[in-house]
């Protein structure tokens, strides 16, 4: 096989994926906890596609904090599984939150995002993370 060589920068490519997806979701909800509690109602507002109607700048505060502490755990790879958990509860719920808004088509991205955080909580950290699991 010609690209053999490649096999020994796996874990190199386990790090990339996981600091570009940390920083990701980083980019995405820093933001919004930044924003104030405006920022957080609009954010939270998605929630009410699941019957939650009131309490939305809550929601959105803790939806921004779920994303910027799971982003964070996922690039230094320390509590790795648990920092995937965060991230993916949040895409989850924007992959029903955008479905019910629109359509299938739309989805698609937060669909493969959800397939590609559960691809890595069953991989792990790999080599090069802090608590080196």
């Amino acid at each position: 096989m010609r690209l053999a060589f490649l096999a020994k920068y796996r874990e190199a490519g386990l790090l990339l994926i996981r600091v570009s997806i940390g920083l990701l979701f980083i980019l995405y909800t820093a933001p919004i906890l930044i924003g104030g509690p405006k920022a957080w109602a609009h954010f939270g507002a998605g929630a009410g596609h699941f019957g939650l109607h009131s309490h939305a700048q809550i929601l959105g505060f803790i939806g921004s904090l779920l994303g910027c502490v799971g982003g964070v755990l996922i690039i230094f790879g320390l509590l790795f599984r648990i920092g995937i958990l965060l991230v993916l509860i949040l895409a989850v719920c924007h992959a029903i939150s955008v479905y019910k808004g629109t359509g299938f088509r739309v989805v698609l991205p937060s669909i493969e995002m959800c397939f590609v955080l559960a691809g890595l909580l069953f991989v792990g950290p790999g080599k090069y993370s802090v608590d080196k699991t």
